[in-house]
């Protein structure tokens, strides 16, 4: 629990310190409640991963398991329940403020299927460069395939980027299409961090490279999000790119 609470903090700090200090340049205002609220949703979508939940019996389709799956799928009900508290609990906010939607925004389709093309692509140079070896069991491409786009893209490029977008409000700037405001930056930068620095038995581990590949993947991730409106084909687009780099 500890070590969690360690991983937190340190996932967080950097965030929170690039958002005091463009307040105090007046470059973004900040709402505290939603700023607060954000760290929440992302503190208990966190419990819920490491919860030690097991669905009964489910665990037992693969014999020993490799992945989290209960502790996955109770994280996906969680985010899916913050979600709706959230926007039933405001007016002004609707489902698709979260990207949960079909709708695609008018053209935005044709880029958004190019940009997977290119992460698809990149994964796969990656992974050759690696050079560490296919993994072709039955639980790890079934995972790959299905819950990682869900599970992260309904947090980070959903629920976690409306409160942020709530929290922190400032320039918004056009790139390719899609409108970039200092939210989708900051969960970017957390994105990345919460993939490469992890914290065990108190002792710090960070793996720079992850930080790297990470950040190039969560921001064509969240351009696909902006550009479309909709965390679908972010889902699609995550799912993908971990299910091919599996063969590589």
């Amino acid at each position: 629990m500890l070590d969690i609470i360690f991983m937190l903090a340190i996932w967080w700090a950097p965030v929170l310190i690039i958002i005091g200090f463009l307040a105090m340049l007046g470059k973004i205002e900040i709402a505290a409640p939603w700023l607060i609220a954000s760290i929440a949703f992302y503190t208990i979508y966190v419990a819920a991963v490491f919860s030690g939940f097991h669905i009964p019996g489910f665990d037992a389709a693969f014999g020993e398991t490799q992945y989290n799956w209960s502790g996955k799928l109770l994280a996906i009900a969680t985010s899916a329940v913050m979600v709706i508290a959230t926007v039933k609990s405001s007016k002004n906010l609707c489902f698709a403020d979260a990207g949960i939607t079909f709708k695609q925004r008018e053209g935005s389709v044709g880029p958004a299927l190019i940009a997977i093309a290119l992460m698809i692509a990149f994964i796969i140079g990656l992974q050759m460069l690696a050079n560490d070896g296919a993994t072709l069991d039955t639980e790890t491409l079934l995972y790959q395939a299905t819950i990682p786009g869900i599970d992260e893209e309904l947090m980070f490029r959903g629920l976690l980027l409306l409160g942020l977008s709530m929290a922190v409000t400032g320039k918004t700037w056009t790139l390719w299409g899609a409108p970039v405001g200092w939210a989708a930056i900051l969960v970017t930068i957390f994105f990345a961090l919460g993939h490469s620095i992890m914290v065990s038995d108190g002792e710090v581990q960070t793996i720079w490279i992850a930080t790297i590949y990470t950040a190039i993947l969560g921001s064509a991730l969240m351009w696909i999000r902006l550009r479309t409106g909709s965390i679908l084909l972010p889902i699609i687009a995550h799912n993908a790119t971990n299910f091919v780099g599996q063969f590589f």
